[in-house]
C-alpha cells in the first residue's frame, strides 16, 4: 500500500492546492432518495410504496422550488415508474429535459460492484444507458453507489470503458478502522486509477445521504466551511436527502439548498447533478491538484459476510452470467449461419431480470427471506430462458454440421474463445451399455459408462472442441466395457497422469504429490479440508459480517460419521466419495481426478445440506508453497494480497486464487464455480468461504437459519510450475465454470464438416469475455480482457467469416476509433489488464441455411383473457377475478426462431379448450407449436392431431417457475416449463388495481406432426387455455440437450408434482356436519367440488359456521386454501375463519390455524407445522366484511 499513499502524499505536497484560482469555496449539494430495491421488504412494496412515494414528493419539490435538482438511480426504478405510474412518469420526462431531474448512475441499478462479474457490471452501464437514451433522450455519466459494501479495483476501470468519468459514495465512511494514518479514506476528492491505468473521478466520501439541512442560508454554513476549509480543492461534495425507501429531501433541506444558492456567504452553493463536479474538473489532466489513488477501496468489516451469505443466489448468479454468455456465443453463430435470428430482445429481457437482483442488498444476501422468493424465481426463469436460446442456436448451427455417423450423432459445444479439451456427459438413446465414441476425425476416443436405465446411457467421454465452436461425436453400440487407463482409486488414495493423492482418516486430503515435478502440494503436517468454525457471532449485521474473532479462532475438522468410498473406478474419471456429519448438517464430497479431459485439474465436488447456525465453514488449503501474498481474481485483471490483518481478514475474488512460491518456482491455484469469499491466515494457507450462518441478537434474527437447505459447489486444486500466467490459471477457472455441453442431434449431411469455429483469440492473455449482436445494428460486438497484466500484447483475433466493417467502440457500444482487420482477422494491441471492444460485420458464409417455415393457425377464440388499466373487470381469466395486463400482452412474438401471432387482447384472445376441433393450414409442416397456460395448478392436457394424441404438461399461468429449498420456508423445484411470454404483473378486477411482481406466463409447446395434418382437437378441459398455435417446417429445434444445461440441482416439477403437492385431500370427500345451507344447488359439498362456478351458501341463524369434512384416514396436512365470494360483492369475502383438525370421531378439535381481518378473494396458507389429521372443519367466526350472518364459501382445501 506504500506505493499508493505515495502517490497522494507527493500530489498534496506539491500541488498544496488547486492550480486555478477559486474565489469561493463550493458546495456541490447532490439530492438523492436512495433506494434499496429490496431489503427488508420486497419487489411489491417497492412498486406499491415507494415507488409513488419517490414520484409524489418530488414533483411536489420540483413545481414548488425552481433550484431543487432531484437525483435518481436505477433504471429498473423508472421502468418501474412507466410499467405502473404511467402519469407522473410522463410528468418527469419534462423535469429531465429541463436539468432538473436528473438520471444518475448510469446503470439499470445499482450493482454491487465485487460479486457480479466485470461482463455483468458493463451490461449494467449499458442497459441502463441505452434505457436512458431511449426513453430521455439522456445518459448518465457517473456510478452513484452510496450504500455499497465496498468498491473493487475494476470499477474506475470499467466506467471508464464505458465512457463514465466519476464516481461518488459515502459508505467507506463505514470502515471500522482507518486505512491511511488516521483516515478510512485516502481523500475525498481526487481521481481513482482503475487496474489498468485508466482514471475517474472520485468523491470518496459525499457524507451521509440522509443529511437534512436545517433552514439557513447555506451559504453561511459553519458546517460547511469547515469541510472546504480542509479541502486542497477548498471544495466539498455532500449528499442530502433520504434512504432506503426512496422519498424526497425534506421540504425544509430544499428551502435552505434554495436559499444559499441565492446567498452571499463564503461558501457558493451549488444545487447540484451528481455529475457536475466531474464535469466541472475535466480535463483531468488539466488538474494535477487531484490527488490519486491506485489501488481498491474494499471495507474492513461491513462486507465480508456480503461475500457469502445467501449462496443460492451466487450460484444462481455465477451459473446465468455464464449460460447467458455462452448463449449469446452461439445465438451469434446461428444468426450468421442464417438459420434463426439473434433473439436480441428475449436475451436482454432475461439479462436484466438477473442484473437488477445484483443490487447490493440482494445479491450480497442482505435481504429479507420473503425477498428472495422472487429473486430465486428470476434467476431460475432467466436460466430457463438461457438455455432455450442456446438449444435452438446450437441446433441451428449443427444444420450445417456433417452428422450423418453409423449411431447417435452428438454436438458438442465449446463457449470459450479458446480450443478446450475436457470430458464431457452426455445422456444418448441406446439399446445397451456397451458403446464406442468417436470424434469428429472419426477416431475413437476413451469413454466411461455412468448409468444405463430405460434405454438411455449415461457416457462421459473425452472431447476437444474449437474455439467458440462445434464438434460432432458420435455414440455407437458395440464396444467394450472397460479400457485402459493410468487412473487408479483406492480406499484412500487417488492417481492419474498428473497427480497422485492421499487421504487422512478422516478423508482429508493429506497429501498430492505432482508427478511430473515431484513435488508435493500440501504443507508437512496438515491436510486440505474443510474447516468449521463453530463460533461465528455477528450480532450487528449478521449476513453482512464476518468478525475477524471468528477467523483468528482455530477451525474444527468435521469428523461425525466419516465414510470414505471409491465412488468411480473408470477410464477417463475416477472419484473417492467421503461422507461426513456435523450436528444436523451432512457434508458429501467426491474427490475426482480424470484421463482425457482437464487432468491437471482436482476437482472436489460438495453436496451439502447444511443445518448449522453459529457457524461458517470454509476450505482450507494448506500449501507447501510459501509467499505473504497470494494473487486474487477480480473479474478484470487480478491483485495481489497479504495476509489477514484487522483491515483486510476476509476479501472477495471471482473465479480463482493463487499462491506461487516466492521464487515463482511453483504455484497452486484454486479454482471455484459459485464462491467469492477468502482469506489467507498465513504464507501457506487459502481458504475459500463457503456457507456463513452466523448466531445473532435481536434485529435480523431470522439471518441465523440463512442458507439452512441444500448446496452444491465445486472447488478445484490446480499445482503449476511458474506462477498463475505460466500454469494457465485464468482459461482454466473459465473452463471450470463454462463447460463443454452435449446436444443429441439428427443425422443429416452439412458444409461445415464435423467441427466449426466461430471464433477464436490466438493469444493466451486475451481473453474474449463477450459476443453479441450490436444494440443498435446486426453487427457483432465483441469484447476482449488482457489477462496477464504485465506488458502490452498483440492480439489477433480470427473469425469464421471475412471481416467486412469494424470499428473500437466502448462498453457502451459508442464508436471511439478504428480498428485494423484484414481477411478473417481482428488485430490490436491491448495494455495490461485493460478492456477493448469492437464491433465487426461480417462477409455472409459461403452456403447459409435458411429459417424456419412458420403459418399461424386460425383460431375459435371464445376467452378474454386480458383486461386494460381503465377495464380491469373486463376480463376474468382465472375465474378469481384476474387476467393478463392488455398493456403487456404481445401481439407477435418469434420465439425460438417460430412466430406466433396472438389476438387483440381488446377481444375475445383465448381458446377455453372444450374439445374444439381446429383446421390446420395446408402444407407439409412437421412441426405444431402451441401457446398455453393454466388458469389452476400445473396440468397434463391431450392434444390430438389426426387421431394421434400427444400429452402436454400445461403450467400454471402465475405463481414462481422455481424456488431454492430454504427449509422451514419454501420447498425447493423447478417446473418443466418453457416460458415464451412473462408479464411482470396481471390485473385483479376485485381490488382493481396492477399486481405488482405477480408475473403471468405464457408458455410454448410443441408437438410432432405428420405432413400434411389437418386436424387440432383441443383438450376437454377448461382450466387450458390455447392463445395461439403455429405450424412449422422447423429444423432449428431438432436437437436435445444432453445434459444438464441450468446445474443448479433442483427437482423438477412437473403437471404429477404440482397436483400431488397442492392436491384437495378433502375433493369428493364426505361432509359429516354442517352449520346450514341454502339448497342443493348450494350445499356444502360444493366447497369441495374444485370447481370456482360452484359454492356453499348458508344463510341459517348458526353461529359459528362450520363445514367438517372425513379425510377417510389420518394423514398429514400442510396447509389449506379458501376461495370467498367476493367475485359477486367486496363485503361477501370472508373475514375471520380457522381451520381445525382432529384424528377421531369423538376426539378434541385442535384449532391450527386463524385467518383474520381478510380482504382477499382467496387465502393459501402453509400451516407453521405439518399436522396429522382425519377429520378437517372449516369454522367461519365473520362470514363477511360486515356484520352480515350470511357465510359463501366458494373453495375449500387441504393439502
Amino acid at each position: 500500500m506504500k506505493k499508493h499513499t505515495l502517490l497522494l502524499g507527493l500530489a498534496l505536497l506539491v500541488f498544496g492546492g488547486p492550480a486555478v484560482s477559486q474565489d469561493r469555496d463550493k458546495a456541490y449539494l447532490v439530492s438523492n432518495a436512495h433506494f434499496d430495491s429490496q431489503w427488508n421488504w420486497d419487489v411489491q412494496r417497492s412498486i406499491l410504496e415507494y415507488i409513488p412515494k419517490t414520484l409524489n414528493q418530488n414533483l411536489h419539490l420540483l413545481s414548488q422550488y425552481p433550484d431543487y435538482v432531484f437525483n435518481f438511480e436505477g433504471g429498473i426504478k423508472y421502468q418501474w415508474m412507466k410499467e405502473y405510474y404511467p402519469h407522473q412518469y410522463e410528468l418527469i420526462k419534462r423535469y429531465i429535459r429541463e436539468g432538473r431531474w436528473h438520471v444518475t448512475g448510469s446503470t439499470w441499478d445499482a450493482t454491487d460492484p465485487n460479486i457480479p462479474s466485470a461482463e455483468s457490471f458493463t451490461r449494467n452501464i449499458l442497459y441502463g444507458q441505452h434505457f436512458y437514451r431511449s426513453e430521455f433522450g439522456v445518459e448518465g455519466t457517473d456510478i452513484f453507489l452510496p450504500d455499497c459494501f465496498g468498491f473493487g479495483w475494476t470499477l474506475p476501470t470499467i466506467a471508464a470503458h464505458s465512457g463514465l468519468i466519476g464516481f461518488s459514495t459515502q459508505k467507506l465512511m463505514w470502515r471500522s478502522h482507518p486505512f491511511y494514518g488516521q483516515s478510512k479514506i485516502p481523500f475525498e476528492i481526487g481521481l481513482w486509477q482503475g487496474i489498468d491505468g485508466s482514471r475517474i473521478m472520485a468523491v470518496m466520501d459525499a457524507h451521509n445521504y440522509t443529511t437534512k439541512w436545517r433552514y439557513e442560508d447555506l451559504s453561511h454554513s459553519d458546517y460547511l466551511a469547515g469541510i472546504t476549509s480542509k479541502s486542497p480543492i477548498r471544495t466539498v461534495y455532500h449528499y442530502y436527502g433520504t434512504g432506503d425507501t426512496g422519498g424526497a429531501p425534506t421540504i425544509e433541506s430544499v428551502r435552505a439548498v434554495e436559499a444559499g444558492v441565492h446567498g452571499d456567504g463564503p461558501v457558493e452553493i451549488l444545487s447540484a447533478t451528481s455529475d457536475q463536479l466531474f464535469k466541472d474538473y475535466l480535463p483531468y489532466a488539466a488538474h494535477p491538484e487531484l490527488p490519486v489513488w491506485n489501488d481498491e477501496l474494499l471495507m474492513d468489516v461491513h462486507a465480508t459476510g456480503c461475500y457469502t451469505s445467501q449462496a443460492a443466489m451466487k450460484l444462481y448468479n455465477r451459473r446465468n452470467e455464464l449460460l447467458a454468455d455462452a448463449a449469446e456465443r452461439s445465438a451469434v453463430a446461428a444468426d450468421w449461419l442464417g438459420g434463426v435470428s439473434y433473439p436480441r430482445e428475449l436475451l436482454t429481457e432475461a439479462w436484466k431480470r438477473v442484473i437488477w437482483h445484483q443490487f447490493h442488498d440482494d445479491l450480497t444476501g442482505t435481504s429479507i427471506p420473503r425477498a428472495y422468493e422472487f429473486s430465486w424465481n428470476d434467476e431460475l426463469l432467466s436460466l430457463q430462458q438461457f438455455a432455450g436460446v442456446l438449444t435452438t442456436s446450437v441446433g441451428s448451427v449443427a444444420r450445417s454440421l456433417r452428422t450423418d455417423v453409423k449411431g447417435t450423432p452428438v454436438v458438442v459445444y465449446n463457449a470459450a474463445g479458446f480450443p478446450v479439451r475436457n470430458l464431457v456427459e452426455a445422456t444418448v438413446p441406446s439399446r445397451s451399455d456397451r458403446v464406442t465414441v468417436y470424434d469428429a476425425r472419426g477416431e475413437r476416443v476413451p469413454h466411461q459408462i455412468l448409468g444405463f436405465e430405460d434405454g438411455l446411457l449415461q457416457v462421459l467421454f473425452s472431447a476437444e472442441v474449437p474455439a467458440a465452436g462445434y464438434a460432432v461425436y458420435e455414440v455407437r453400440g458395440g464396444g467394450s466395457r472397460t479400457a485402459a487407463s493410468g487412473l487408479k482409486a483406492g480406499d484412500r488414495t487417488l492417481e492419474n497422469s498428473v497427480y497422485r493423492l492421499a487421504l487422512d482418516a478422516n478423508g482429508d486430503i493429506c497429501s498430492i504429490v505432482d508427478k511430473r515435478s515431484g513435488r508435493e502440494l500440501v504443507e508437512a503436517g496438515k491436510s486440505i479440508r474443510l474447516a468449521l468454525f463453530t463460533k461465528n457471532e455477528s450480532f450487528s449485521w449478521p449476513a453482512w459480517e464476518i468478525l475477524k474473532k471468528t477467523l483468528d479462532a482455530d477451525p474444527e475438522p468435521i469428523t461425525g460419521d466419516v465414510r470414505i468410498r471409491v465412488a468411480e473406478q473408470g477410464p477417463v474419471r475416477a472419484s473417492l466419495c467421503v461422507e461426513r456429519t456435523h450436528g444436523e448438517s451432512t457434508f458429501r464430497q467426491y474427490i475426482t481426478l480424470t484421463e482425457g479431459g482437464q487432468d491437471d485439474r482436482i476437482d472436489i465436488v460438495n453436496e451439502v445440506d447444511w443445518a448449522s447456525t453459529d457457524a461458517l465453514l470454509k476450505a482450507e488449503f494448506p500449501l507447501s508453497v510459501s509467499n505473504p501474498k497470494a494473487t486474487y481474481d477480480l473479474g478484470v485483471g487480478s491483485v495481489a494480497r497479504g495476509n489477514n490483518t484487522d483491515t483486510a481478514y476476509e476479501v472477495y475474488a471471482q473465479q480463482w486464487a493463487d499462491l506461487t512460491a516466492e521464487d515463482g518456482s511453483y504455484g497452486v491455484s484454486v479454482l471455484n464455480d459459485c464462491k467469492y469469499g477468502w482469506d489467507k491466515p498465513d504464507d501457506h494457507t487459502l481458504r475459500l468461504t463457503l456457507l456463513h450462518t452466523p448466531s445473532t441478537r435481536g434485529g435480523y434474527s431470522y439471518q441465523n437459519r440463512q442458507d439452512y437447505g441444500h448446496h452444491i459447489f465445486t472447488y478445484s486444486i490446480v499445482g503449476h510450475d511458474g506462477d498463475f500466467r505460466r500454469g494457465g490459471t485464468v482459461r482454466k477457472a473459465e473452463v471450470l465454470n463454462q463447460p463443454l455441453r452435449a446436444f443429441v442431434a439428427p443425422k443429416h449431411r452439412g458444409t461445415l464438416g464435423r467441427s466449426f469455429s466461430f471464433v477464436e483469440s490466438l493469444n493466451e492473455h486475451v481473453a474474449l469475455r463477450a459476443l453479441k449482436q450490436a444494440e443498435d445494428s446486426e453487427d457483432y460486438v465483441v469484447r476482449f480482457y488482457e489477462t496477464s497484466g504485465q506488458a502490452p500484447q498483440q492480439a489477433v483475433v480470427r473469425f469464421a467469416g471475412e471481416i467486412v466493417e469494424a470499428e473500437e467502440l466502448n462498453g457502451n457500444e459508442a464508436p471511439i476509433g478504428g480498428a485494423t482487420f484484414s481477411g478473417r482477422e481482428l488485430r490490436f494491441t491491448v495494455t495490461p489488464f485493460s478492456m477493448k471492444t469492437f464491433r465487426v460485420k461480417l462477409a455472409a458464409p459461403a452456403q447459409a441455411v435458411a429459417p424456419a417455415v412458420c403459418r399461424p393457425v386460425a383460431l375459435p377464440y371464445n376467452l378474454k383473457t386480458a383486461s386494460y388499466n381503465a377495464y380491469r373487470s373486463d376480463a376474468n381469466f382465472d375465474g378469481k377475478g384476474n387476467s393478463y395486463a392488455a398493456e403487456l400482452f404481445p401481439s407477435k412474438i418469434e420465439y425460438r426462431g417460430i412466430g406466433f401471432e396472438f389476438g387483440s387482447p381488446e377481444a375475445e384472445n383465448g381458446v377455453k379448450c372444450r374439445r374444439d376441433t381446429i383446421a390446420l393450414p395446408s402444407g407439409d409442416y412437421d412441426k405444431l407449436y402451441l401457446v398455453v397456460a393454466s388458469t389452476r395448478h400445473d396440468n397434463r392436457a391431450v392434444f390430438t392431431v389426426d387421431g394421434e394424441e400427444h400429452e402436454v404438461v400445461v403450467p400454471y399461468y402465475g405463481g414462481f417457475i422455481g424456488q431454492w429449498g430454504h427449509t422451514g420456508h419454501t420447498e425447493g423445484y423447478l417446473k418443466r416449463a418453457d416460458v415464451l411470454f412473462c408479464g411482470t404483473h396481471k390485473h385483479d378486477m376485485i381490488a382493481n388495481r396492477d399486481v405488482p411482481y405477480e408475473f403471468t406466463y405464457l408458455f410454448c409447446a410443441g408437438i410432432d406432426i405428420p405432413k400434411g395434418a389437418r386436424e387440432l382437437i383441443l383438450p376437454d378441459d377448461p382450466r387450458i387455455v390455447l392463445f395461439a398455435a403455429t405450424v412449422a417446417t422447423d429444423p432449428n429445434n431438432a436437437v436435445t440437450p444432453a445434459c444438464d444445461l441450468l446445474r443448479v440441482s433442483l427437482p423438477e416439477k412437473g403437471a404429477d408434482e404440482g397436483e400431488q403437492a397442492n392436491r384437495n385431500l378433502a375433493f369428493d370427500r364426505p361432509v359429516i356436519a354442517r352449520s346450514g345451507e341454502v339448497n342443493g344447488e348450494e350445499r356444502a359439498e360444493c366447497a369441495l367440488d374444485d370447481n370456482a362456478g360452484t359454492k356453499w351458501c348458508d344463510v341459517s341463524g348458526a353461529r359459528p359456521k362450520y363445514i367438517t369434512v372425513d379425510l377417510g384416514k389420518v394423514q398429514p396436512i400442510r396447509g389449506w386454501y379458501v376461495m370467498h365470494a367476493g367475485l359477486e360483492s367486496l363485503d361477501y369475502i370472508t373475514k375471520e375463519y380457522s381451520l381445525e383438525v382432529c384424528t377421531t370421531p369423538d376426539g378434541d378439535w385442535q384449532r391450527v390455524d386463524t385467518v383474520r381481518d381478510n380482504t382477499s378473494l382467496e387465502t393459501d396458507r402453509l400451516l407453521a407445522t405439518p399436522v396429522e389429521a382425519r377429520y378437517v372443519r372449516l369454522l367461519v367466526t365473520k362470514p363477511d366484511q360486515s356484520e352480515g350472518n350470511t357465510t359463501r364459501i366458494y373453495e375449500f382445501s387441504v393439502y
